[in-house]
């Protein structure tokens, strides 16, 4: 790219300079031929034609100064004032360029027009429906994964995060912490709900026959060792099996009221309980003393630890064969997600347009921040050029059409020059 940009600067400026020399020959030509008299009498249009040369000479000069007095100083040694504009004015052009990017890019109205017209939300969309990108999607982020599992299986890592979690919960003031998890489960009569699945549940387990069966086979066991000598008696086989029936159907008909019945008894014991154990938590330094101690149990814990460690071992040794696998499980898995993301998005317009309306937010969010770093990265790396080095930067990008300005000021300067001889010419004839 550098050299291509050099060339094309090198060959507009050889294009240029030889517009300038063909006006200059052309005016030393015609006057050495007036002053020879090679043409006598001197005809009207060959002085036309040095005219015209004159002037494009003054104009391909006059252009030719102005382009070179932006990138370099005339002359190098002791320059004259006004030249080698662009090194001269390093810090403006830093400023002023950071200062446009800023202001120009990353306005409100800039970044709204941004997300019309491209659509992200809809371009992702299309994108993930071809099943190559989802599955190059797919292997970035399992290959992320794979990535930090092998940044965290690393010992000093390890331990760096078992510190650091262990401090942090350490910080943690355990009683509001729970007392709050406990409101938030039994806000809007939560709490009864789950108890409502629960009576339902033994109820429904108590009415199998396994069951009966059990309390049966317990209760006779019991008449068998507490009264020796009733069993000699009386049947106690047919005594457990009818007592375990009534106890089972006792049982189930009384889990039943509670749980159809919303201002049971035992419903209002469960709310107060609970609603005590929360005040408690909050109020009471022993059961917070207990919360602490519990706390310290569980970090302080070689077997949890160790559990954990090889739970963490075996999903880690799985990932990391999954995601070497050409089309692991779990590559394909998330393929089929963005591809179904992807889908959603395309069928349902108002959730690309909440998508989209989300990125705009997020993007005039962040605009002020990313402004400023780059903007102040564009500043700073321009003032750390040399002076030559960001003046030859600049002509390399926009030198060529610059020299087209020479050429132009050649040309115009010509046409100029033809027409003020036309002008005299026709005032000195009339």
């Amino acid at each position: 790219m550098y050299r291509d940009k050099t060339r094309q600067l090198a060959r507009a400026k050889r294009i240029a300079t030889a517009w300038l020399v063909g006006a200059a020959l052309l005016f030393v030509f015609l006057t050495v031929t007036q002053a020879k008299q090679w043409l006598s009498p001197w005809p009207v249009w060959a002085g036309m034609l040095k005219m015209a040369s004159e002037a494009a000479l003054i104009g391909g000069l006059a252009d030719w100064f102005a382009v070179t007095a932006l990138f370099k100083p005339i002359p190098a040694r002791w320059p004259i004032p006004h030249t080698n504009i662009v090194a001269r004015n390093k810090k403006a052009v830093a400023t002023n360029l950071s200062g446009f990017v800023k202001e120009k890019f990353f306005n409100d109205a800039a970044i709204d027009r941004l997300i019309r017209t491209s659509q992200p939300a809809q371009g992702v969309a299309k994108w993930l429906l071809v099943p190559r990108n989802s599955q190059r999607a797919s292997q970035f982020i399992t290959g992320m994964l794979g990535g930090v599992v092998n940044i965290l299986d690393d010992k000093p890592v390890q331990k760096l995060l078992v510190t650091g979690v262990k401090r942090a919960f350490r910080k943690v003031d355990m009683a509001p912490v729970a007392a709050g998890t406990l409101r938030v489960l039994t806000g809007e009569q939560r709490h009864q709900d789950v108890l409502d699945q629960v009576l339902l549940k033994v109820a429904e387990l108590a009415e199998r026959p396994a069951s009966e069966a059990l309390i049966a086979e317990k209760l006779h066991e019991w008449l068998k060792l507490e009264y020796r000598r009733i069993e000699l008696v009386l049947p106690t086989g047919w005594i457990s099996e009818q007592g375990a029936r009534i106890a089972s159907k006792a049982l189930v008909g009384m889990l039943l009221d509670i749980a159809h019945d919303k201002c049971h008894p035992i419903r209002k014991s469960f709310d107060t309980y609970l609603h005590n154990f929360i005040a408690n938590m909050e109020n009471d330094p022993d059961v917070e003393a207990k919360l602490v101690q519990l706390r310290e149990q569980l970090l302080e814990n070689e077997k949890l630890q160790h559990y954990l460690l090889m739970v963490w071992q075996d999903m880690r040794t799985w990932l990391v064969n999954d995601v070497a696998k050409k089309n692991g499980k779990l590559s394909g898995k998330i393929a089929h997600a963005l591809e179904e993301v992807g889908r959603t998005v395309e069928r349902d317009e108002a959730l690309a347009t909440a998508v989209n309306s989300h990125i705009s937010d997020a993007a005039r969010y962040s605009a002020p921040a990313m402004a400023d770093f780059l903007t102040d990265h564009i500043r700073k790396t321009i003032l750390a050029w040399d002076d030559e080095q960001m003046a030859e930067q600049i002509e390399l990008n926009i030198g060529k059409d610059l020299q087209k300005v020479r050429i132009n000021g050649t040309l115009v300067g010509g046409a100029i020059g033809a027409a003020l001889f036309v002008v005299e010419y026709g005032i000195s004839y009339l």
